[in-house]
């Protein structure tokens, strides 16, 4: 049967019809003349049995009277009773699809309407019995016939499913029909009018319409991928969809190449031939080449032997046709949908309609998930992109160099960077967020200063700036801790012309304040300062003036001497009276000489505190030695001015078993050489003359050490702990005490308090009379503290003064070479380094008469120290540069090829400083031929320089000098230092290398 049942229009225009022809075809009854309302029957026709001849002439009604009834149990038309006659003739001119069935065969008369829905039963189902006409649904027919006979009413039949044998094939179709039992003559049931109507369309439209609406397109989030969207409700018609590929275009994950990933199927076996998983558009695998014909527009081919192994789904056997959908929107491909054909339909422009719904329908749940997909990726990557953005501004902020912070309207903090916390000293404490917390960090007194701004900026105010100082402390280069104060800007966050936040940066700026507060004491400070820098500078001038005029007037009498005396007559006694004046004048020029010297040494030791070049360098010593080596250095001072001096241990050292301690010794004996300098000055000219040292050490609270009445110094910077030597782990803190006590004139409290100050002194009166360019006790209290400890004073005018300091130690044991040293109190008081000299010492060098091989550049220098040495006895070779230094050296007994031919060479003297080659170039140069062999012995070298510095020093040890001397230097402090450098006595001596600074 057909599913081309009439639509409305024409069942109306039929029906209409069929009224008409019927109204046609009734006999009029004429109208009684008599009585007018009484109708009679027209006389029946000329020949009764011929009634199919009234019968409309159409070619269905001429099948009808072709039709062999005679071989028909209904026989002859013309035999017909008159019951088949009038359900028969109803039948025929119906419009509507209609069949008799009559007789206990149901034989069947059918109407024009009722021919499509016959099917290939049609035309012989006329006169045929319904088993015979439709064999197929005879066993469900015949239950309804047997109900209608039973119960004598119609039977309904709704939408049922059959299998009908037309156009070609089995076809799936649903009819609505009754059957109603009609009686004949006799009053039984004699057929059955049969009402149908086939809607196949509107069940194949509900079943398919019913699939596509459970397609959700997706808004918003979804769950799953396209294809969760589309394969499990295409599984739930697989009376339509038999098979099905979904494949989904991928153009993300190789560039320029449209990939098929197949996300879904029905029906094909896993690894099928023809459904490659992942496959390029353009490949020729499988199917794909269908799948691009279809890439414009739908296809329908029929199955061929690619699909051989396919699990046809449904019950109608595999697909003749399958049809493949591209899916697509928006100009944009997003994969193809294959799907097999329902065998019982035909492909009609029903079919072609379901398979652009479903194209259409998959489509946009397509777009819709790939455009939801690209809003969310477009989301999240600008999300990320706003992340990353917001983390490098958020790093950039939260590692800036200003303070940052975000506050709400409320005053509480959202957020703040880790320079706002260090600036302000907030504690960042979750409960502190809440609140206008911000506003505690700010002193009391500029608080509500700070409210007002914030109230100005909730008002609206564009920006405010703020200078206002913090409860957190700075710390000045110099004074006092004082309030830290930043400078801010803050500015509205303004949403819809409302404030939603406040944003604010800031800046520390205690420094800049500190230094404009300060600028103004500095300027005072400055004009007071350059008023002490001339004084200072009037004083040394005054202080090397002075000696240098004595030197010039010395020298110039000394000069003048020998004309003086030759002018006159000379005798035995003018000579000796000349020699005894030059004598005299050439004490007053070393005198000079000597004060020159050490003004210059203040000056020097203050640049060197000054710029922190000054570098401690503890080292084990034992005490009593050094304070009876410093002494010493005064022997001839004290002599002169007949003053007594003594020296004292204090209990305390006894008491602590102090032996050997760790610290530097050079630094204590510029301290004391200070105090005991005063102390000569100030004590020689009166009738009393005596000083006295003393010494102890303990273990803690240095001061209880001293007498309560000393007044201490002012501590201008930090005390610093010196790093000390640990030698075999044994050390603990000392504290060593001094004590310099003398009978001279003694101070006022008033000219104690500046004591310690730079280019003070006790009273204007102190520089006149006693001179001096008063660094000494500034620069040892600088040098206490690089010590660790401190500095103070006792005295009374005309009760003498006592000077007291204390410094930081540990106890220690004696190095090494220390320990075995068989003569300790010999020790030079210089700086070592441990680089070991030859062992090979020759024991007939004679320490008086010493051959020196001298290189200097300066001649005038040169000649005098040549003369000075020869003088004493010494054998001088001179060189004007280390170039003609190196040429003597090659003449010498230390020459591989001249050995004892060669002249003798006990000691090379260099100044460091000269034209071609310089001293320490020459130095290495020695070493080096000393490694060849070209120089046979190890040969001592003393350098003369005016750089007095420790990295100076230490630069010219390690080029291969073995001792250096500052200039300016005593002829006897050089021969001294020679006379160690080659003496056998002292084996420390002949291990280290030495720095001497007379």
């Amino acid at each position: 049967m057909n599913m081309a049942g009439a639509d409305d229009s024409r069942r109306h225009a039929q029906a209409a019809q069929q009224q008409s022809e019927q109204k046609e075809q009734q006999p009029q009854t004429p109208l009684d003349p008599i009585n007018p309302t009484s109708t009679t029957r027209a006389p029946p026709p000329q020949n009764p049995s011929a009634w199919y001849l009234n019968l409309p002439d159409t070619p269905h009604i001429t099948l009808f009277k072709n039709t062999d009834w005679n071989a028909s149990q209904l026989g002859p038309l013309e035999t017909w009773g008159i019951a088949l006659r009038l359900y028969a003739q109803q039948v025929l001119t119906n419009s509507k699809p209609a069949c008799l069935y009559w007789g206990k065969r149901k034989l069947a008369v059918y109407n024009e309407a009722f021919a499509p829905l016959a099917g290939q039963a049609h035309p012989r189902l006329m006169g045929a019995p319904f088993v015979v006409g439709f064999p197929e649904i005879w066993a469900q027919i015949q239950v309804m016939f047997d109900e209608a006979d039973r119960t004598g009413l119609a039977v309904n039949v709704d939408e049922i499913q059959l299998l009908v044998e037309r156009n070609g094939f089995t076809e799936e179709t649903y009819f609505t029909a009754n059957f109603n039992p009609v009686r004949g003559e006799s009053g039984e049931i004699a057929g059955y009018h049969n009402s149908v109507y086939e809607v196949t369309r509107q069940i194949l439209s509900d079943r398919r319409t019913k699939m596509l609406n459970n397609m959700k397109i997706p808004t918003g989030v979804h769950q799953g991928d396209l294809a969760s969207y589309v394969i499990p409700f295409l599984e739930t018609n697989p009376i339509d969809i038999t098979m099905s590929l979904f494949y989904e275009v991928d153009e993300d994950s190789v560039p320029n190449t449209q990939l098929l990933r197949l996300r879904g199927k029905i029906g094909v076996p896993e690894g099928h031939p023809s459904a490659p998983d992942v496959v390029n558009l353009d490949s020729s695998d499988g199917i794909i080449p269908l799948l691009r014909q279809a890439r414009r527009d739908m296809i329908t081919i029929p199955v061929d032997d690619n699909f051989a192994g396919i699990e046809w789904q449904g019950s109608g056997g595999p697909s003749k046709d399958i049809s493949i959908l591209p899916l697509s929107g928006s100009g944009r491909l997003f994969g193809f949908l294959v799907v097999g054909a329902n065998p019982r339909r035909p492909l009609d422009e029903d079919h072609s309609q379901f398979m652009r719904d479903i194209a259409s329908k998959v489509s946009s749940i397509a777009s819709a998930i790939i455009t939801v997909d690209e809003a969310k990726k477009r989301a999240e990557r600008l999300e990320k992109e706003l992340e990353d953005s917001e983390k490098q501004i958020r790093f950039m902020a939260q590692h800036a160099a200003v303070g940052l912070l975000h506050s709400a309207i409320d005053g509480s903090m959202l957020w703040a960077n880790e320079e706002y916390f260090n600036l302000t000293g907030h504690s960042g404490n979750d409960e502190v967020y809440n609140g206008a917390s911000f506003l505690d960090v700010y002193v009391d007194e500029e608080q509500q200063d700070a409210r007002e701004a914030w109230l100005r900026l909730i008002q609206g105010e564009q920006s405010v700036s703020t200078e206002l100082h913090l409860k957190k402390l700075f710390t000045p280069p110099v004074g006092d801790l004082e309030p830290s104060c930043i400078r801010s800007r803050s500015f509205p966050y303004i949403e819809d012309g409302k404030v939603k936040s406040v944003m604010t940066c800031m800046s520390d700026i205690s420094e800049l304040k500190w230094a404009k507060k300060t600028e103004a004491r500095r300027a005072l400070a400055a004009e007071e300062a350059k008023k002490d820098q001339e004084d200072f500078i009037d004083t040394v001038s005054h202080e090397m003036r002075n000696p240098l005029s004595g030197i010039l007037m010395s020298a110039d009498m000394i000069a003048k001497s020998l004309s003086e005396v030759l002018s006159k007559k000379p005798t035995l006694e003018s000579a000796i009276e000349a020699l005894e004046s030059n004598v005299s004048k050439a004490k007053i020029i070393l005198t000079c000489a000597n004060h020159q010297k050490r003004i210059v040494d203040d000056v020097l030791k203050l640049s060197k505190l000054e710029y922190q070049l000054l570098v401690i360098k503890p080292s084990p010593m034992q005490v009593p030695e050094m304070v009876t080596s410093t002494l010493e250095m005064f022997e001839s001072d004290l002599a002169a001015h007949s003053i007594k001096t003594s020296i004292s241990t204090e209990t305390s050292v006894s008491e602590n078993h102090v032996d050997w301690v760790s610290c530097d010794s050079s630094r204590l004996t510029q301290i004391l050489t200070n105090f005991l300098t005063n102390a000569i000055k100030f004590t020689k000219g009166e009738s009393k003359r005596e000083i006295n040292v003393s010494y102890g050490a303990v273990v803690s609270d240095p001061r209880k050490a001293f007498p309560e009445q000393v007044q201490w110094a002012p501590t201008e910077v930090k005390t610093m702990n010196t790093v000390l030597s640990r030698v075999l782990d044994v050390g603990k803190q000392l504290f060593l005490t001094f004590t310099v006590k003398d009978t001279g004139i003694g101070m006022n409290s008033h000219e104690m308090e500046k004591l310690f100050s730079r280019f003070e002194q006790a009273s204007a009166k102190t520089s006149i009379k006693h001179g001096g360019s008063g660094l000494g006790l500034f620069i040892s209290k600088k040098l206490t503290e690089k010590l660790g400890g401190e500095i103070g004073v006792i005295s009374q005018p005309g009760h003498g003064s006592t000077f007291v300091f204390y410094v930081r130690s540990e106890r220690t044991v004696p190095a090494p070479s220390e320990a075995s040293s068989p003569d300790r109190s010999k020790t030079p008081l210089s700086r070592s380094l441990s680089n070991p000299i030859d062992s090979e010492f020759d024991p007939d060098i004679d320490l008086q008469h010493m051959h020196v091989l001298f290189a200097e550049d300066n001649l005038l220098n040169q000649r005098l120290l040549a003369a000075q040495l020869k003088k004493v006895g010494c054998i001088v070779e001179t060189a004007n540069n280390g170039l003609e230094a190196l040429d003597k050296l090659r003449e010498s007994d230390a020459w591989y090829e001249k050995g004892k031919n060669g002249k003798r060479l006990d000691i090379f003297l260099t100044d460091w400083e000269m034209p071609v080659m310089d001293g320490l170039e020459c130095a290495r140069s020695i070493r080096e031929l000393e490694k060849e062999g070209k120089v046979t012995r190890h040969v001592e070298i003393i350098a003369t320089t005016g750089n007095a510095r420790d990295e100076h020093v230490e630069t010219a040890l390690a080029s291969g000098i073995d001792a250096v001397i500052s200039k300016p230097f005593h002829t006897s402090d050089l021969l001294k230092l020679m006379r160690e450098r080659l003496s056998t006595s002292d084996a420390r001596l002949r291990t280290a290398r030495t720095w001497s600074s007379p």
